[in-house]
């Protein structure tokens, strides 16, 4: 970086014609190689950083059957290290619901992981208006002391459901609230 503000300096004293020109071109000369190699590594790191800026990949409704999303967040979560006690509470029936499969699994996982509650109680049920509520209840009497990362705020919680094609209820220390629709129901416009 200091070689490109040394050869802007130069090269703004060159196009202003003070100073001794063969002087300032030889200075700019030795300059000039560091400055374009820092140039070429500003780029190369910029266009690295691009890849983990952009935005987020567009969200991919699907149906989604709710005992399979339930039972794959419940596996993972009995497999995890902090070795969480997971109860699955599913609906009576099959049900299917529509929502990005991954953003919606994020959410569960995140906010167990990071839930001081070392046991959990996942459910889905039928809601009002053609919709599939997922419901997770953290234990508060039961707490561990497992390191966790910074947990999501209320926001980026409602942010991510919104994306997967949900709505978000409630998010609590104790509870954590989300509504999709259901599969038989025709999609939002």
């Amino acid at each position: 970086m200091h070689s490109i503000r040394i050869s802007m300096e130069l090269f703004g004293r060159l196009a202003r014609r003070n100073g001794d020109v063969d002087r300032l071109m030889e200075r700019a000369g030795l300059y000039i190689d560091p400055a374009e190699a820092a140039v070429a590594s500003l780029v190369a790191n910029s266009e690295r950083l691009a890849r983990y800026l952009a935005a987020p990949a567009a969200a991919e409704v699907a149906v989604l059957p709710v005992e399979e999303v339930l039972t794959e967040v419940s596996v993972l979560l009995k497999a995890s290290k902090r070795r969480i006690q997971v109860t699955c509470t599913l609906p009576d029936g099959p049900q299917q619901m529509r929502a990005d499969r991954i953003r919606v699994c994020h959410v569960l996982l995140h906010s167990c992981l990071n839930n001081p509650g070392a046991a959990v109680v996942l459910a889905g049920r039928h809601g009002a208006d053609g919709l599939v509520v997922l419901e997770v209840t953290f234990q508060a009497a039961a707490t561990d002391d497992a390191a966790r990362s910074v947990p999501l705020r209320a926001d980026e919680l409602e942010t991510i459901v919104e994306t997967a094609g949900g709505a978000l209820l409630t998010a609590t220390a104790t509870t954590l609230s989300m509504e999709f629709r259901r599969a038989d129901e025709p999609p939002r416009g």
